[in-house]
């Protein structure tokens, strides 16, 4: 076995091998809790004792997913240290996150948000609309491009996803483009009329856009940061009365389960959606499926 060392050592050896975005995430983990907590610890003095203490602390402040989430990563690094051939405790406690139905705008509030944004020319309002009718992510919104719009084929092309990052090299959090998620989060979405139309007249009042240009950008033709495409979503659900707990990725789920009330299979949805499996689709939105089937049995027993 290896000389035991301080977490806080073995944190700055570890070298970035994930995508920045996530990488961001773990390094708030580290910043926030891990090191004022466990950071002066050796490996060996990591027990399961201490990480119970850890968890006990996070769950007085935080959400049990993001405990979930920090202890999850906690353990990646305890095995990696293990791996090295240090002396460490892997049996991080477990914590169960009850699942919580997602609040997403019902059916008039989706058609008044569409109304309102449909007929405004303004980027921020164009990145919202894209959003709530594609089922796009937010980072997503702000990676395309103006060649990404297929008007010919009625097609819109998700090939980049723009967002906050974390640059080991520099110390800094950068905004930068990199590939999307997954690779099923490279995909094409066919453009339905309505959405089709909008996106023509806001192309059109744009005059003839460098086709490299981002979509959705600000009068220097530089893209939004995601925090200005937010502020806008608050205000312009303050202005429609849409419910506190609405937020900008509702629109995501607002998508998939209008998609699923008007029939849509699971597979379908899960391509349109980027997701990496039609399992993962059917975990998060299986509760509409069964609803949804749910209704169909009841217009079934009228037979009967």
């Amino acid at each position: 076995m290896k000389t035991d060392i301080t977490l806080e050592t073995w944190l700055g050896e570890q070298e970035a091998d994930v995508k920045g975005s996530s990488l961001k995430t773990y390094k708030s983990y580290e910043r926030v809790h891990i090191r004022p907590f466990l950071g002066h610890l050796y490996l060996a003095e990591i027990t399961t004792k201490k990480q119970r203490a850890f968890k006990k602390q996070l769950c007085e402040s935080l959400a049990d997913k993001t405990v979930r989430d920090i202890l999850s990563y906690l353990r990646t690094l305890l095995k990696r240290a293990k791996q090295k051939g240090y002396t460490v405790c892997i049996k991080t406690p477990k914590t169960a996150v009850e699942w919580r139905e997602k609040e997403v705008p019902d059916f008039q509030e989706h058609k008044a948000l569409s109304e309102k944004l449909r007929h405004s020319q303004k980027p921020v309002d164009m990145g919202i609309l894209l959003a709530m009718s594609t089922g796009l992510r937010l980072g997503e919104v702000l990676g395309l491009r103006v060649k990404d719009v297929d008007l010919r084929a009625s097609v819109l092309h998700v090939r980049a996803n723009r967002q906050r990052i974390y640059d080991p090299k520099t110390n800094t959090y950068p905004v930068r483009e990199q590939t999307p998620k997954t690779q099923k989060s490279c995909r094409s979405i066919p453009l339905h009329p309505a959405l089709k139309n909008a996106l023509a007249h806001y192309l059109k009042n744009m005059g003839n856009p460098d086709k490299e240009k981002p979509l959705i950008a600000n009068r220097q033709g530089r893209a939004y940061d995601a925090r200005t495409l937010q502020r806008r979503f608050q205000a312009v659900k303050k202005e429609l009365g849409l419910r506190p707990g609405v937020t900008f990725h509702s629109l995501r789920h607002s998508f998939a389960t209008r998609a699923l009330e008007l029939g849509a299979s699971i597979h379908t949805l899960s391509e349109l959606l980027g997701h990496s499996s039609v399992a993962f689709t059917l975990n998060t939105y299986g509760h509409s499926v069964t609803e949804q089937k749910r209704l169909e049995m009841e217009k079934i027993a009228k037979c009967f």
